[in-house]
């Protein structure tokens, strides 16, 4: 068993970000899962070194999102990257939808979004 040494869970979220590096953008990768203090970020073909400060773009909720964050761990296949400050709005609306509650409907079951 290992100790988990984060404030918060990840969660699972499949959705597209865009990274950006001075002012360069990257070309779009995948958001696999998320904490309030982080994210990890699949990719290929992209390397940026422990320390890099970037940022991070998304379309999420009808809003769209610019995140400072720092690369605290990366590989050939992605990026870890931990927010500079706390983004628990995000995390929340992506797991309301991930842990909707499923309510019985006349012998159907439909989801519901929890407010």
């Amino acid at each position: 068993m290992t100790l988990e040494r984060r404030r918060s869970a990840r969660q699972p979220v499949d959705f597209e970000v865009v990274m950006r590096y001075r002012q360069r953008r990257f070309p779009p990768a995948r958001a696999r899962d998320l904490s309030p203090e982080g994210i990890y970020v699949q990719t290929s073909k992209l390397t940026l070194p422990t320390g890099t400060l970037i940022e991070i773009e998304l379309d999420r909720w009808g809003r769209q999102w610019l995140i400072p964050a720092t690369v605290v761990y990366g590989d050939t296949n992605g990026f870890r990257l931990m927010f500079h400050a706390s983004q628990s709005e995000l995390y929340r609306y992506e797991t309301a939808t991930l842990t909707a509650t499923r309510l019985p409907v006349c012998g159907r079951e439909i989801t519901a979004i929890p407010s």
